[in-house]
């Protein structure tokens, strides 16, 4: 047989008391308020775990935190009690406070995890300096010390106000707010117009005295994010913190995209520069009208500047292309010949180009565009008069005719049948209902106009031939 470890756990109790501030009667129960599953299960019978101490501590702890809070917050009147905060407040703080995380962080402040009584597997895994691990002791403790103490709540709020710090929650100010309101104000906002976040069970861990639960948070039909808890709360309250960084790490990122954009995109200032460019031109133009009327006013015996001569040889070309213009406009009084290709200038090209766009097209020959367009619209009117009417458009012509209230169309949704959707709508006119049914809304409409159109037709043709027979019948004579 396997020689047992000897166990030295009891000699660090006075250490562990000391810290907590409570000495224990029974020094069993903080034996077993340390004591994990991998221990008992390698030491064999004799040991238990501190699974259900931890069951325990998880309910009077708070108890504890609400009593706490209601001698800092609450104060008895003649009404009943004055609370500072309201409900959902002080929800919020008990939350906080008993947090898998706070609780973690305040066993590792005090550095109690180090009294653990594991198993080797456990040791080698380093499973002390889990958050999990560090909140199931700090549950079991406080579950221990309810038992030994015979339920006194005084002495629990005594070892939680040495392992937890309160008096954070003591000033008159908010707390602050759970992560489920969080995140259902966030998606609440009218500038995101998000659907309120829905919580879903995705998987179920572990034995029924210590379940695992995992919980997904969907805001519409994505999961944005999900978290394990040993209760539900828990775990919701994890899935909505860690969703609500997401997405607003997601905003965050869209508002630096938006930004970057705007930055990359030239600046509308091409009005601005078109108008300078435009003063400018009129300011050139302004110029050379005025060197054309010094030009002009320049006597014969002075000689002109360079630049004007420089002008009215530019000006020389527009004068020939002016005169090209009147001649090709004019082609049966002056008929001319086509230059060889060879031959042509550039100035001649842009002239054939010019005249092509000039001239005028005559109303008698319309072009082959304009000829097709005629077509188009009379091949349109001809389909449009022949196009048969509606059902829901003779009922409502019959209605004018006649001169009666119009047709009323009721909308009775949709449903399922044979994997189609089915529409129905009713119609109601002069005292007659009827249903109508259609793979579409506008198909059901036209379905119930007509069997109403066909149900005045049929009752017209059945009046029409009692008339003519009565007609028919001779009078019998006397």
């Amino acid at each position: 047989m396997r020689e047992q470890k000897k166990d030295h756990f009891p000699t660090c109790i006075p250490e562990i008391e000391k810290i907590i501030g409570y000495t224990f009667r029974d020094k069993s129960l903080i034996t077993q308020a340390f004591t994990r599953t991998s221990f008992c299960n390698e030491r064999g019978g004799g040991y238990q775990s501190n699974e259900v101490l931890e069951f325990i501590g998880d309910s009077v702890l708070s108890v504890a935190i609400i009593t706490f809070l209601t001698e800092m917050h609450a104060e008895r009147y003649e009404h009943g009690i004055k609370t500072i905060f309201g409900e959902g407040d002080f929800s919020n703080i008990k939350s906080k406070l008993s947090d898998k995380k706070n609780l973690s962080e305040c066993i590792g402040a005090i550095g109690l995890e180090k009294y653990l009584r594991l198993g080797e597997g456990d040791k080698k895994l380093e499973i002390e300096k889990e958050p999990s691990v560090k909140e199931d002791l700090f549950e079991s403790i406080i579950g221990a010390t309810y038992i030994d103490c015979e339920r006194d709540i005084r002495t629990v709020m005594g070892v939680v106000s040495k392992m937890l710090d309160v008096s954070i929650y003591a000033v008159k100010t908010p707390p602050t707010q759970s992560s489920k309101n969080a995140l259902q104000e966030f998606c609440a906002d009218k500038k995101r117009k998000l659907p309120q976040p829905i919580y879903k069970t995705l998987s179920e861990d572990g034995p029924d005295h210590k379940k695992v639960y995992e919980r997904g948070v969907y805001v519409g039909e994505r999961l944005v994010a999900s978290a394990k808890g040993k209760n539900l709360k828990l775990a919701d309250a994890g899935a909505a913190e860690l969703a609500l960084k997401i997405l607003l790490s997601e905003e965050e990122t869209m508002k630096k995209a938006t930004e970057t954009e705007s930055e990359v995109k030239p600046k509308s200032t091409t009005s601005k520069g078109s108008t300078s460019t435009q003063k400018e031109k009129k300011a050139n133009g302004g110029t050379k009208n005025e060197t054309k009327t010094s030009a002009a006013n320049t006597p014969s015996n002075e000689k002109p500047n360079a630049t004007s001569e420089k002008k009215v040889v530019k000006k020389k070309p527009e004068k020939r292309l002016k005169e090209k213009e009147t001649v090709s406009k004019t082609p049966k009084e002056s008929p001319t010949k086509a230059p060889t290709p060879t031959n042509q200038s550039k100035d001649n090209k842009k002239q054939t180009v010019v005249n092509k766009n000039t001239t005028p097209k005559s109303e008698n020959n319309p072009t082959e565009s304009q000829a097709k367009t005629a077509l188009n619209l009379t091949r349109l009117t001809t389909k449009l008069q022949n196009a048969p009417t509606s059902s829901a458009a003779k009922l409502k012509n019959h209605a004018t005719k006649s001169k009666v209230a119009t047709p009323t169309f009721k909308d009775l949704g949709e449903s399922r049948e044979g994997g189609k959707t089915v529409y129905r709508v009713e119609c109601i006119f002069m005292g007659k209902s009827t249903i109508g049914v259609g793979a579409s809304r506008p198909e059901a409409k036209e379905d119930a106009a007509g069997r109403i159109l066909s149900s005045i037709t049929s009752q017209g043709e059945k009046k029409q031939k009692n008339e003519s027979g009565t007609k028919a019948k001779r009078p019998k004579r006397k």
